[in-house]
């Protein structure tokens, strides 16, 4: 029984991080024309963030194109609690003003029960909307565990994003950037018939990109970037 509940615990926290499966737009609406580049993406790109005193870097290492649209591809986007840690390849997909992030195939380990699960892709960000305008959206993953005659386990989540504020300026380690877009992202979950949300709340500034990061307690900020 601890078990199980460990394969819980690890599938609701996944769903927590900036997390081939099935992915769905709900909002019945095409992609806006962009207002501005709220995340630059060239090969080189990078971004240092501080969390909990620790440093971590975000680059983009490489890009590639598939059905007509350019993914841009980081060294990480993923990262760990204290329970569980995981490891993931992690894209950008920009459309128009909408801004997919793109997970690949999840491997991770707590206590001795490793797994994966497949990828998903879900859109971040759209940064054509006004203040408490909102967009929705679906994605599922299957996730298998090294525990012996244990099922696959799959899990459907529901995201709903809503812009916050907008035009603003936010000072982060004693910079201060303008033009911030702070929005929040709220994951409904469930599995098995138990369920989980998160919210985790963005500021990202034009032509910067992410500048802090709000979720469960934890914050992230960016200490510096450099941009090609």
């Amino acid at each position: 029984m601890r078990k199980l509940n460990k394969c819980f615990v690890i599938l609701f926290v996944m769903t927590g991080f900036m997390l081939t499966s099935c992915s769905n737009d709900d909002s019945g609406e095409s992609a806006g024309e962009s207002t501005g580049d709220y995340w630059p993406s060239k090969v080189g790109n990078k971004w240092v963030f501080s969390q909990d005193g620790a440093e971590s870097t975000v680059k983009i290492q490489s890009s590639s194109n598939k059905d007509g649209n350019t993914y841009y591809k980081f060294n990480q986007l993923f990262g760990s609690t204290d329970e569980i840690s995981g490891t993931a390849g992690a894209s950008l997909k920009k459309v128009k003003g909408d801004y997919y992030v793109v997970i690949d195939e999840v491997n991770y380990s707590s206590e001795g029960i490793t797994g994966k699960s497949t990828g998903y892709e879900f859109i971040l960000f759209k940064d054509y909307l006004d203040v408490n305008q909102t967009w929705k959206g679906s994605y599922s993953l299957e996730t298998s565990f090294n525990i012996p005659s244990f099922p696959s386990l799959k899990m459907n989540a529901n995201y709903t994003g809503t812009i916050l504020e907008k035009g603003i300026s936010l000072k982060v380690k004693e910079v201060t950037y303008s033009n911030v877009i702070k929005f929040k992202l709220h994951i409904e979950a469930s599995a098995q018939g138990q369920s989980s949300s998160s919210d985790t709340f963005y500021w990202i500034a034009k032509d910067v990109g992410i500048v802090k990061l709000e979720s469960s307690g934890t914050t992230s900020e960016l200490v510096s970037y450099s941009l090609k």
